[in-house]
């Protein structure tokens, strides 16, 4: 009777999801993921099809300050990933795909822009916690289609800024966390 019981309760009780894998298909090759505490904006371009209707241009060449999937929300971080192509691929042209909790007075949780990956260089793709509406804890990730298959997605974790604190010392020193 025990043993019908318990197996009554395992049935009836939810199943907990495990997180997300990430992942980097051919010809993508990640190359790092993660936070850079300060980025410099070399201007901006359309992309409509985000809440702020435009990105910023950053340095391609930058290298990530902390290799992570937990990211603080913290006004100035930037998380994301950078890759490259494998030799021989030619220039890709690709869609990047952030997906994020709900922000905005749409509730938004997925915004695009195009992006192309160059053969012989990497691609940066970051997303920067400018506004206080954007700093949204919970699941995010970060993906690269083309031609409409998924070749790469990196997930992250948004916390609370305390819940970071490996991060935030690496960013703004040790007394930040003291």
């Amino acid at each position: 009777m025990f043993a019908r019981a318990a197996l009554l309760v395992l049935a009836s009780t939810p199943a907990v999801a495990a997180p997300a894998e990430s992942f980097a298909n051919d010809p993508v090759v990640l190359i790092d993921y993660g936070v850079i505490c300060q980025v410099a904006s070399s201007g901006s371009r359309p992309a409509p099809e985000t809440l702020l209707g435009e990105i910023s241009l950053i340095d391609q060449t930058r290298d990530m300050d902390v290799t992570t999937r937990v990211v603080p929300a913290k006004a100035g971080i930037s998380f994301g990933v950078k890759f490259t192509v494998v030799p021989g691929t030619g220039d890709l042209p690709v869609t990047v795909i952030v997906t994020h909790p709900p922000m905005g007075d749409a509730a938004m949780t997925r915004e695009t822009w195009g992006a192309l990956i160059q053969e012989n260089g990497s691609s940066l793709n970051l997303f920067t916690f400018d506004f206080p509406f954007e700093m949204r804890p919970g699941a995010w990730s970060m993906a690269i289609e083309a031609d409409g298959r998924r070749l790469m997605e990196q997930h992250f974790d948004v916390v609370s800024e305390l819940a970071a604190p490996a991060v935030l010392s690496v960013c703004y020193g040790q007394d930040f966390v003291s």
